[in-house]
């Protein structure tokens, strides 16, 4: 989804007359895991209070940068009658519109069992029909010239926070007394939206994820309940990147060919970026073994490249790095089948996400006694030259200089010259 797609769902959630949510279910789950309460009941029966504050949580599940916090993620098994888990139990929901409380006892229990979380949370979820307006040529929407419904489900994950303890005033007796504390709830740390809203419309292949924290991705959740594909999170595909591109160069890893890469890859994503019409972009190996190639790579290391980029980011070969880990350190057994902690069997396509790995405003060097920021605009202002036999970055003085928010003359003083 684009952000613009993004934010056309998100805008729902900004007024209660405006937000259209037919219903609203939910379940608390405290930290052993079990069901403490569970509800079903007609968004518009609540408190207009309480309806404020459920919208507010609903708009920050869709907060975020699409490709990081927000991530498109297609079904596994997309023809699968197995509602179970996956496509089907999500239809099954959207379906019922979260009125069938079998039917969302047994999404509660997957999530449940496969959630991630030390500590109390909630899940949400609402049922939500949106008439799509039709759109002129130049961006006009037209409130009556809607063709589809678009039918959907949202899914919110909350963690419950016990609130501080201390004092308070207790209006009925008019005394200070200690508070009571309670469970409240935050915002989500994750959600998802099915089906996806692409090109405007529903698009039942897919759905858009939603991750506080976009280096750490819920892999039992993504796998056994939702059964989806997805990318490698945020973090690393950035090291990834790093460990690529060290591994590739080796001993010819120099200033030139460093910033050559970076540069190379600016201007590739910028190409691109025009093409994409605001959707999200992704670069994919030949890419970016192109963009290795017209850095001035030789054939020898491309050949490095080739292979590297398969086990840098084929998910099987980190699958089997993580058993192999996890039956060195005991989690597992020998054969890989008692698990402490849940080693992700979850398809991760071979693509890595622009923004993850280009250099978007800034280029760093940086050493263990300073770090250098350019403007990834203006990176010709940086030079190697070999003076008095040393290796040196050489950068042009500007009469715009300072030195700790402190004008000085960028002019070279010539007595000491």
């Amino acid at each position: 989804m684009t952000k613009k797609e993004i934010n056309e769902i998100k805008s729902l959630f900004d007024t209660i007359q405006d937000c259209n949510i037919s219903r609203l279910a939910g379940c608390y789950v405290n930290g052993e895991k079990q069901k403490v309460k569970t509800f079903s009941d007609s968004f518009y029966n609540l408190p207009e209070e309480e309806m404020y504050k459920y919208l507010e949580i609903f708009r920050k599940t869709l907060s975020g940068t699409p490709g990081k916090n927000l991530v498109d993620m297609d079904f596994v098994n997309p023809e699968s009658t197995d509602t179970s888990f996956g496509k089907g139990l999500l239809q099954e929901l959207r379906k019922t519109e979260l009125g069938d409380d079998s039917v969302l006892d047994k999404f509660y229990d997957k999530v449940i069992e496969t959630y991630n979380y030390v500590g109390n949370y909630l899940i949400l979820l609402i049922h939500q029909s949106y008439d799509i307006p039709g759109v002129t040529t130049d961006g006009i929407e037209m409130d009556d010239a809607s063709d589809e419904i678009y039918s959907y489900i949202l899914c919110s994950i909350c963690p419950m926070k016990l609130t501080k303890p201390g004092l308070g005033f207790d209006d009925d007796l008019g005394e200070i007394h200690t508070l009571r504390q309670i469970f409240a709830v935050e915002l989500p740390c994750d959600g998802f939206l099915y089906p996806a809203f692409n090109e405007r419309s529903s698009d039942d292949t897919a759905i858009l994820y939603s991750a506080r924290k976009a280096d750490m991705l819920q892999d039992a959740f993504i796998e056994k309940v939702l059964d989806v594909s997805t990318t490698l999170p945020a973090k690393q595909q950035k090291e990834g990147f790093t460990e690529l591109v060290t591994t590739v160069l080796g001993r010819d890893s120099n200033f030139e060919t460093v910033l050559s890469i970076q540069e190379n890859l600016k201007e590739t994503v910028k190409e691109k970026k025009n093409e994409a019409a605001g959707e999200p972009l992704y670069l994919d190996k030949e890419t970016m073994r192109n963009v290795f190639e017209r850095s001035g790579v030789s054939d020898e290391k491309l050949q490095v490249f080739d292979k590297k980029f398969d086990e840098q980011f084929d998910m099987q070969l980190l699958h089997d790095r993580q058993v192999e880990a996890q039956i060195a350190s005991g989690d597992l057994d020998v054969e890989g089948t008692i698990a402490n902690s849940y080693v992700p069997k979850v398809k991760v396509e071979e693509k890595l996400f622009a923004d993850n790995v280009a250099p978007v405003r800034n280029f760093e060097v940086r050493n263990k006694n300073m770090v250098l920021r350019v403007s990834s605009k203006h990176t010709d202002i940086i030079d190697t030259r070999i003076i008095d036999g040393k290796k040196c970055l050489v950068i042009e003085l500007t009469d715009d200089l300072t030195v700790n928010g402190i004008p000085v003359d960028g002019a070279i003083d010539s007595e000491k010259n």
